[in-house]
């Protein structure tokens, strides 16, 4: 029986999008979401005509005071931090619409996620309450808990527009292909989801106008990259393609074929030159500057990438890369010897990119194997020699590094922080050190719950890069974070651990602080 999720009906649907409030812990870097699924799906249903709004609960309303959300803080029994709108400000900006959509990609936020399901259902049970993310459709069960109606389960441009019209009385909301919800038995249905969009033009185009941007702007606190001390950073983030060739164990794209839940969302796919052009002119427009590419493989055809970014030199623009690219795209075949494309790394020079985030993973040829697709061989790359000649051409390079694998050994996780201090010395700009997290969607998660080296019932407050919740590694849990810790501030300059240092949680100078300064050794990698 499905009576109630089909009794939601609002004759002119008027939608909320939600990012949630953040919570980190007094030593973290804090940051806004700001990722762009909601302004997909705003730009979707703006496109159908609906009345759409985003509203990001961590900066608050444009024109509220910040004071009063990215600078509110509270610390919570967790020990964590909450920064963002109170609950009667919420209370007063939800009053008014009758569908209330809020995104849930990153694990580490879904207790701040949860407690927003429960207090907007608390407000008002009439509101419609859809989730969506990775992260909520393979923890459905606590987002059920919560109070959620249903929980997109893929890729949702399309399926939030079928929402629309069914709770205008256009079909059964019970049957939106794309969905899982309880029905009145208190039994999980799922909806199958429709093949995903593989032609990424007929995408809306971002609803980017949406967003809290001079807020972002004003903070300056995007998701990659060292800037100037004080500099006001007009960033905007842009995808111009969706999926992956490769499957690496700790990225829910590993799962993302046909047949599972969401459907063959890992299937690489672009949008067109022409529209990639089309959407940097729009950032241009909004005052944007510096453009973060959330791809999660840039470079993957490599005549569209030498096309695009050939086409973006003369736009004036600031260009980063926010996942990492894949470094074997920035090597080319000659003669049947794999060397740097340098001929590639002055175009993507030209075209604005000062920085990119080179993700080596492991020192160790075994794990990148095993868990990164072996999509990187260390006998065919001089990796010192990749960093030196993108010094040569002005490009700063950044390396991804991750230690902790389920079963690394302890001499394998001293070479990669080896490895990544010979990086620096080569004139790196920074090493980012990750401990490997098992994040709910992904091959690694289900191999350690396998395993008995993860709970099942995990505490997803603890779930964060900077440290490891596994049980059974070759050193244990505890130990492993404090020795990521050390080798963060031991390998990178002093200039870098510093600037991320001064954007941990904390309120304007003229106010007393959150939380005690922490001793250096405390500092999480950032």
């Amino acid at each position: 029986m499905t009576k109630r999720l089909d009794s939601f009906h609002f004759k002119t649907p008027r939608f909320l999008l939600l990012y949630s409030p953040l919570q980190f812990g007094p030593e973290e870097m804090a940051k806004p979401d700001g990722s762009l699924s909601l302004p997909y799906l705003a730009g979707s249903l703006r496109r159908a005509g609906y009345d759409v709004k985003i509203l990001d609960v961590s900066v608050g309303d444009k024109g509220d005071p910040i004071q009063d959300s990215f600078f509110n803080t509270t610390k919570l029994p967790s020990g964590l931090i909450r920064c963002g709108m109170t609950w009667p400000d919420i209370a007063k900006k939800i009053a008014d619409f009758d569908v209330i959509g809020i995104s849930s990609i990153f694990t580490t936020q879904t207790t701040m996620v949860l407690d927003l399901i429960k207090f907007v259902k608390q407000c008002d049970p009439n509101k419609l309450v859809i989730t969506g993310g990775v992260n909520s459709r393979n923890l459905r069960s606590r987002f059920y808990a919560a109070g959620a109606d249903l929980i997109a389960t893929s890729e949702a441009e399309r399926t939030v527009v079928s929402i629309g019209e069914a709770v205008r009385g256009k079909g059964l909301l019970s049957e939106v292909p794309g969905i899982a919800y309880l029905n009145d038995d208190g039994k999980e249905v799922m909806v199958p989801a429709l093949p995903p969009v593989m032609d990424l033009d007929e995408l809306p185009f971002p609803a980017w106008d949406l967003l809290p941007l001079d807020k972002y702007w004003d903070l300056s606190r995007p998701h990659g990259g060292q800037f100037p001390e004080g500099a006001r950073i007009t960033y905007a983030s842009l995808q111009t393609s969706r999926g992956c060739p490769f499957q690496c164990k700790y990225c829910h794209i590993s799962k993302e074929e046909a047949g599972d839940l969401a459907g063959a969302l890992g299937t690489f796919r672009t949008k067109s030159v022409g529209r990639v052009l089309e959407e940097l002119e729009i950032l241009k427009s909004l005052g944007a500057r510096y453009i973060f590419f959330e791809d999660d493989s840039l470079f993957a055809k490599k005549p569209r990438a030498y096309e695009l970014f050939r086409k973006v030199t003369d736009m004036g623009l600031d260009l980063s890369d926010v996942n990492g690219i894949n470094i074997v795209h920035l090597l080319k075949n000659f003669n049947g010897r794999l060397d740097i494309d340098t001929e590639f790394l002055e175009v993507l020079s030209g075209a604005g990119f000062h920085m990119l985030h080179l993700p080596f993973e492991s020192a160790n040829q075994r794990l990148i194997d095993k868990y990164s697709s072996g999509k990187w061989n260390r006998d065919r790359l001089d990796s010192a020699k990749l960093i030196r000649e993108c010094g040569k051409i002005g490009i700063k390079t950044a390396g991804n590094y991750m230690i902790g694998y389920p079963d690394e050994t302890l001499g394998e996780i001293h070479n990669t922080i080896l490895f990544a201090k010979s990086h620096v010395e080569e004139g790196m700009n920074h090493a980012a050190l990750f401990a490997v997290v098992p994040f709910p969607g992904t091959q690694i998660y289900d191999m350690v719950v396998e395993s008995g080296q993860l709970d099942p019932n995990f505490d997803t407050d603890h779930m964060k890069w900077t440290k490891s919740i596994l049980k059974g590694l070759a050193v244990p849990a505890d130990t492993l974070e404090h020795l990521r810790q050390l080798a963060w501030l031991t390998v990178n300059p002093t200039e870098f651990v510093n600037y991320k240092i001064n954007m941990r949680v904390k309120k304007p100078e003229a106010e007393k602080p959150v939380a005690p300064a922490v001793a250096p050794t405390q500092l999480a990698i950032l």
